[in-house]
């Protein structure tokens, strides 16, 4: 999948109970990396650098990680919540799969991608 592509799996979980959506762009950094900038609509920016050569497991859980914080910079909330509960899901690799899990060690998970169906 293309980076943009695996950005948009992790924002359609995020857009679940989400204030907005914010804009997103990609820029070439030094050392092979990309720059994921995520804007608001007041035009306030959160980025982080990703690299695009690893397994695309590793490059989603990457963007899993770093989009909840940029939402938390943007839009003072924690997404996505673990269901029935008001914890923010964390992201994981488990057997090579991007996941959300329970930060509490509850026994959800879900794969990144899929938790508006969870």
């Amino acid at each position: 999948m293309q980076l943009s592509e695996l950005v948009a799996l992790v924002l359609g979980d995020l857009s679940v109970g989400a204030p907005a959506i914010p804009a997103v762009s990609f820029s070439p950094l030094d050392e092979g990396l990309v720059e994921v900038l995520l804007t608001d609509e007041d035009g306030m920016g959160v980025g982080f650098g990703v690299d695009p050569a690893l397994p695309e497991a590793e490059i989603l859980h990457a963007l899993a990680d770093r989009i909840p914080d940029a939402y938390v910079e943007l839009y003072r909330t924690g997404l996505p919540l673990v269901p029935g509960t008001e914890r923010p899901a964390r992201a994981d690799v488990v057997d090579g799969l991007a996941v959300w899990t329970d930060p509490a060690g509850g026994g959800w998970s879900c794969p990144v991608g899929g938790h508006r169906t969870a």
